[in-house]
């Protein structure tokens, strides 16, 4: 009342203003130009009043023509008919057009109204398509809803419960004092039932509530599904609003639930491959492993008997030292496969390292195993250094040399160059073997499969996993003329970086 009150009483002055322009310049005007004005009076509060105002206005303008400038004037008489047909058409066309305005302005108003909530309904749609992590889902979700129907909103989102009272516990996906924590009954009671609580469903605890706040679920069936909390929701608030909330809840859930199942599928996904990748390594441990055993059992056992001479003795030591130095690589390989791609090892403790003196403790290793080995280094410096841990880095390299050692085809050495270029130390190992086929990288590395005849397929699986540890880059290429290069690239450091005690 007071608003219209205000309202009419600005008309009221605007009147004023436009009857006093008329009565000063009426004899120019006329009864035309003073009908004309006093209709854009209407005009006026049609568009910015109440309706009941603005009809006000329009009988005072009738008024106002009548009184003033309808002879006889300064009286309420009429002395024409056609001043009558004049008072008359403005009446009804004020009227008229106080009531199409009236119905323009909230055509226009539902239209924007409209268009706000179809910008609302696709930018939600956008969010729940390209959501791909529950916890942003809900967040995103809320604060939009909070955006667009200027209300408090929150996730309760359920958890098992220590308390023997409650199976479950919530806990809410916007922590603010905005938000007044929902009592949990009510919200035991919405997922044990899958009903909503509002005043337009049959359940409305308002008297139990801290606050007034509807609760919407996510499953319209008895679940462990999410909670809508709408807070601080006043009486004025329609059936319209209600419905749209729960059509949002409703496209929400759907993405929830995607969510859901597409974790569920990655879940089993690793499951499946986690199997796959044991079932490959009993398989290569059933088959490789079988062969080596059987052969150190075999050399054993004919050692025993008393007719050997030296020469077969020698041999069949021989046979046992290699097949059990072949065991001991394969399990260290295994084990330091698992302990790299392990996400719950601890960090890999590292110096800096020469790679020069890497190179020679390699070879000081293949000496002390008496395996014959030609290799040539060729280093473009002689104090380069990098960072990382010597025993694994020292485990690719070996890894890196018996590939080689096994493609090799002719008598020349296998080729380890150090250098550095721009801020990158590469350590390369080269040979003249067949080479890498067109299609091999890194991304076609996988673990337990091999070409050869013999092995677990772990050495280049491993020397990524130790580049990936420290850092490094792992490239394989073909060398010109013939042969393959894998090199470990590491950032080189910087000058005065280094501090080696």
């Amino acid at each position: 009342m007071q608003k219209q009150g205000l309202q009419l009483l600005g008309m009221l002055v605007l009147l004023a203003i436009v009857t006093a322009f008329n009565y000063n310049f009426f004899a120019s005007l006329g009864i035309t130009g003073v009908t004309l004005l006093n209709l854009l009076v209407v005009v006026t509060a049609a568009y910015f009043c109440e309706f009941f105002v603005a009809l006000s206005t329009a009988f005072l303008a009738f008024l106002a023509i009548n009184y003033f400038f309808t002879e006889p004037r300064y009286t309420f008489e009429v002395a024409h008919a056609q001043s009558w047909t004049s008072l008359v058409s403005f009446l009804i066309v004020s009227t008229v057009i106080t009531s199409l305005v009236k119905q323009l302005k909230f055509q226009s108003q539902q239209a924007l109204i409209n268009a706000q909530r179809a910008e609302f309904a696709r930018t939600l749609a956008e969010r729940l398509a390209l959501a791909n992590n529950i916890d942003n889902l809900l967040l995103d979700t809320c604060t939009l809803l909070q955006k667009e129907f200027n209300k408090p909103f929150a996730i309760a989102i359920p958890q098992l419960a220590n308390s023997i009272e409650s199976k479950y516990s919530y806990s809410l996906s916007i922590q603010s004092d905005v938000i007044t924590a929902p009592d949990m009954r009510l919200l035991n009671w919405v997922s044990e039932s899958g009903k909503p609580i509002s005043p337009y469903t049959d359940y409305w605890t308002e008297s139990i509530t801290q606050s007034k706040q509807w609760l919407l679920p996510f499953s319209r069936l008895p679940s462990v599904d999410p909670i809508l909390v709408v807070d601080k929701v006043d009486n004025e608030e329609g059936i319209e609003t209600y419905s749209a909330i729960k059509s949002c809840v409703d496209q929400i859930s759907q993405a929830y639930q995607r969510l859901i199942n597409s974790e569920k599928a990655q879940l089993a996904e690793l499951a499946i491959q986690e199997e796959a990748i044991q079932n490959a390594l009993l398989a290569s441990i059933s088959h490789d492993m079988r062969t080596p055993l059987t052969s150190i059992l075999g050399a054993a056992t004919t050692l025993q008997q008393s007719n050997l001479n030296t020469e077969q003795s020698a041999q069949l030591t021989s046979l046992i030292a290699s097949q059990s130095r072949y065991l001991a690589n394969t399990t260290e390989n295994i084990l330091s496969l698992i302990r790299l791609e392990s996400h719950s090892a601890e960090p890999i403790p590292m110096d800096w390292q020469s790679p020069e003196e890497l190179v020679g403790i390699v070879c000081e290793l293949y000496k002390n195993r008496g395996e014959p080995l030609s290799i040539e280094v060729n280093m473009s410096e002689s104090e380069l250094l990098i960072k990382g841990n010597a025993n694994l880095l020292t485990q690719a390299l070996v890894n890196l040399i018996d590939n080689a050692k096994q493609a090799y085809e002719g008598d020349g050495p296998i080729l380890i160059e150090i250098s550095q270029v721009d801020k990158m130390l590469n350590i390369s190992v080269k040979d003249r073997g067949k080479g890498f086929a067109e299609e091999t990288d890194l991304l076609s590395i996988k673990k337990f499969t091999t070409t050869k005849a013999k092995g677990f397929g772990l050495g280049l699986s491993i020397v990524q996993a130790i580049a990936k540890s420290h850092g490094a880059n792992f490239i394989l290429s073909n060398r010109d003329g013939g042969g393959a290069c894998a090199t470990l690239s590491f950032i080189a450091p910087e000058e005065g970086v280094v501090d080696v005690q």
